[in-house]
């Protein structure tokens, strides 16, 4: 049973709620208007093409520092070109063509200033960056030979020993290298050892007199070891190709022979020597010689009564 009113009351809701029921086109959106142009826009336009423009300009002058350290090169002027390298790799350190030019860089340093504190840093900075490069092995002997300039021996001889060339002449000439390196520390017994590295199985050559004449210095000045020094004096003065080598051997073994009272055996020797430059020199020390000879058998002769 309906109550009164209830029919009419749920009619004239349902026309309340036909009344006030959005329609489909009342929920489409307004139609998008153009947005307006940002002010912004043309700012970064023109930042962006700045940053363009600057950049080109930097490359410029990155790629010009290096031709003018070519060109102070080419002129001569290694101080102006170690200073247009320097600007380079400050700006592009890490760029193809800055590997070629931190190993010129190190080489000006070396070579033609010598600025061995910073050619030992550029070429070590080229070793840590590039230690497969085909100029590395020149350039770990480079650093070498920087280090033993700045009296820094046993770091150069770790750098040599670092090397290991294929060539045997190559192996010889850097095992010569490290016996200097011993020899100027007075590490004379660990020189003769490397010396001896360096003639043993081969044929005389240059090399190996250079190592012979070291050895020949440690024997006769270094230690008075004479005896030994005669047979190194006699290798070099009978298989030298050098006319002054043979003469300085000559010397040597007059002064070993003296040394051992051998005097007839010194004075023979300087009379041997026939090179017109040297006949004052040789006539003085055979007098010496003879005076020495005389002293001695005069001594020999007071103990012996």
């Amino acid at each position: 049973m309906k109550r009164k009113g209830e029919g009419a009351t749920r009619r004239a809701g349902e026309g309340a709620t036909r009344q006030f029921a959005p329609s489909p086109r009342s929920l489409a959106l307004p139609p998008s208007r153009p947005l307006a142009p940002s002010p912004c826009r043309p700012l970064t336009l023109s930042l962006l093409f700045c940053l363009v423009l600057a950049a080109g300009a930097c490359h410029r002058d990155v790629e010009q520092s290096l031709g003018r350290a070519v060109e102070a090169w080419d002129s001569g002027n290694y101080k102006a070109a170690a200073e247009e390298y320097e600007r380079y790799l400050e700006q592009d350190p890490t760029s193809e063509k800055a590997t070629e030019a931190r190993f010129q860089l190190a080489n000006i340093y070396y070579f033609k200033l010598q600025r061995y504190d910073q050619a030992r840093a550029h070429y070590s900075s080229f070793l840590e960056r590039n230690p497969t490069n085909s100029n590395a092995q020149l350039a770990r002997e480079r650093l070498a030979e920087v280090l033993g300039e700045m009296g820094r021996s046993y770091e150069a001889i770790a750098e040599y020993e670092n090397l290991n060339p294929q060539d045997a002449n190559e192996r010889r000439r850097i095992r010569l290298r490290i016996a200097d390196l011993y020899f100027a520390q007075r590490n004379h017994s660990q020189a003769l050892t490397e010396y001896e590295k360096v003639i043993e199985k081969v044929a005389y050559d240059e090399l190996s007199e250079q190592a012979y004449l070291r050895e020949a210095s440690i024997y006769h000045i270094e230690r008075t070891q004479y005896q030994q020094a005669l047979p190194v004096y006699q290798k070099l003065a009978t298989e030298s190709g050098d006319p002054k080598v043979r003469i300085r051997a000559a010397y040597g073994l007059a002064d070993c022979h003296a040394g051992l009272y051998e005097f007839d055996d010194a004075i023979k020797t300087l009379r041997a020597i026939k090179d017109d430059r040297e006949q004052t020199d040789v006539a003085r020390r055979v007098a010496e010689l003879e005076q020495q000879k005389r002293e001695a058998a005069q001594a020999k002769s007071g103990l012996q009564r």
